[in-house]
């Protein structure tokens, strides 16, 4: 933890800067940080990695706090960093098995709607047979409610190319669980 002498001489108002600054960031991890936490699990599909992950994320992010202009952007601020840390350290160990998805993907809501044990692994495993692109732009776009261009300035990927993403990955996985959603229709 840092102490006031750390900032050399302060003036009252930079002292008031600086705390304010500390509890905007405190304000945005409070706020953040499951759902960065948990993007960064469905990318690696390994929780111990995810969180190494996240917590690299927090640290960069409170050392470029300076280059967040609106604060009411930070979730997207995060989810760019998160996954730009996550294609750093993928680039670097080019093992493409850490990149299979945790199987605990589904949110609870879809787990409530359609009531089978095989619905996670299947989805699992149709998760795991996506690129890592369009892994990565489907939950942020249908798991984070991100806008699409939210989702193309977090992956840096073209706007078309997100939406091409999620058209098809939409499309890959009502194929791969095309068994539920009829089960479901026939239910309802």
């Amino acid at each position: 933890m840092r102490c006031w002498s750390d900032y050399g001489p302060l003036s009252a108002v930079n002292r008031t800067s600086v705390i304010s600054d500390r509890l905007i960031f405190e304000a945005i991890v409070r706020t953040h940080q499951g759902a960065v936490r948990a993007f960064l699990r469905r990318l690696t599909g390994n929780h111990a990695l995810a969180d190494d992950l996240a917590q690299d994320c927090f640290m960069r992010a409170l050392s470029h706090m300076n280059d967040l202009q609106d604060p009411t952007k930070a979730k997207a601020w995060l989810f760019t960093t998160a996954y730009r840390i996550f294609i750093d350290h993928y680039r670097k160990t080019k093992r493409r098995a850490d990149l299979t998805p945790n199987p605990n993907i589904f949110s609870p809501d879809i787990s409530h709607a359609v009531p089978s044990a095989g619905l996670g692994l299947d989805l699992s495993k149709a998760m795991a047979d996506l690129s890592p692109d369009m892994r990565a732009c489907l939950m942020l776009v249908l798991s984070e409610g991100l806008t699409h261009a939210e989702a193309a300035g977090v992956t840096g990927l073209p706007l078309g190319t997100v939406k091409s993403h999620i058209a098809r990955g939409r499309k890959t996985l009502q194929t791969a669980l095309s068994a539920y959603l009829e089960k479901a229709d026939n239910n309802a």
